[in-house]
């Protein structure tokens, strides 16, 4: 019988234990209940991000997500037809092996008018978004999808999004939550991961489109970082936690600039909880929405700022 306990809830090893206390942490910093309640979708392609948090929640999970109610949910893009198939039955076999749910869908391969972007990474993160939205939420099958984006990831899209211009127009960063997506690895590295991988004997598929340097990703991973991390070392860490420090209330000079402007246009102060709503918004980047002002008056983001809608000027006749 203790031998039998033992196996229902297994003990991590050095690397684990660690991953799965950051997890754990990263939820509780974000104000998430543990455990998650309803239905819970892991996104996995079978790289070894995707496969790293699907093994470490269904195997050591069980304070994060009850393995009841996990499934994995594996997407085949159609770009690649015999290891498409292959690391779909990769998923499989995982799911199998945790005890949990397994799912999969065959996207539409972007031609024409099918594809919504036309960066062919792009539209397939399009895609993926519209299915999460149609298995997720309300009464959906599904309560939330957990991704396996990482702190790696989120400083290369730093800086993609600075030298293209695009930092405060797109937000800065990765998102830890997007509508009913949730993304714990944010403060696991990739070298945390793949430490994982080798003390679980865990396989995965390395994508060959990683090492191709025409994609901004590859080429970030293979010549940009490391010629950076020559002169400045901790280059990665920095970039990651740029999206924090912007989100911190300790650095807000946009926030400043932007509540200034509007309480002069308004005629008002701002109440506290609109001051927070507008902290958020700057913070959601790309994400953001309309928000109500005191007098009816509406902010909305538009390209390149903020436009003040339904202002009640003074009658200048």
């Amino acid at each position: 019988m203790s031998s039998l306990s033992r196996n229902i809830y297994p003990s991590p090893g050095r690397v684990g234990g660690t991953l799965i206390r950051q997890v754990i942490r990263t939820f509780k910093e974000q104000q998430v209940s543990l455990p998650l309640e309803g239905r819970i979708l892991i996104a996995v392609s079978g790289g070894v991000d995707s496969m790293v948090l699907a093994h470490l929640l269904g195997r050591y999970g069980r304070k994060v997500v009850p393995t009841g109610q996990i499934t994995l949910l594996h997407l085949d893009h159609g770009w690649r037809t015999a290891s498409g198939a292959e690391e779909r039955d990769s998923v499989r076999h995982l799911a199998e092996t945790l005890g949990v749910g397994f799912s999969s869908q065959r996207l539409p391969v972007p031609r024409g008018r099918t594809q919504e972007s036309r960066n062919l990474e792009e539209d397939a993160r399009l895609k993926r978004q519209k299915v999460f939205r149609t298995l997720t939420g309300k009464g959906k099958s599904y309560s939330t999808v957990l991704t396996a984006h990482h702190r790696d990831d989120q400083a290369e899209t730093v800086l993609f999004r600075f030298l293209r211009g695009e930092l405060l127009e797109l937000g800065a960063g990765i998102l830890f939550r997007d509508d009913k997506t949730l993304r714990p690895f944010l403060q696991v590295t990739k070298s945390q991961i793949r430490a994982y991988a080798d003390e679980e004997g865990l396989a995965f598929h390395e994508d060959p489109t990683n090492a191709d340097p025409r994609r901004f990703r590859a080429w970030a991973r293979t010549r940009a970082f490391p010629l950076l991390e020559e002169h400045f070392p901790a280059v990665r860490d920095v970039l990651a936690r740029y999206p924090e420090r912007l989100a911190s209330p300790s650095a807000k000079p946009l926030l400043h600039s932007v509540k200034a402007a509007v309480e002069l246009a308004i005629g008002r102060p701002l109440g506290r909880a609109q001051v927070e709503e507008l902290r958020a918004q700057l913070a959601a980047g790309g994400r953001r929405r309309a928000l109500s002002l005191p007098g009816g008056a509406r902010l909305r983001p538009v390209k390149q700022g903020f436009l003040i809608e339904n202002l009640d000027l003074p009658d200048q006749g």
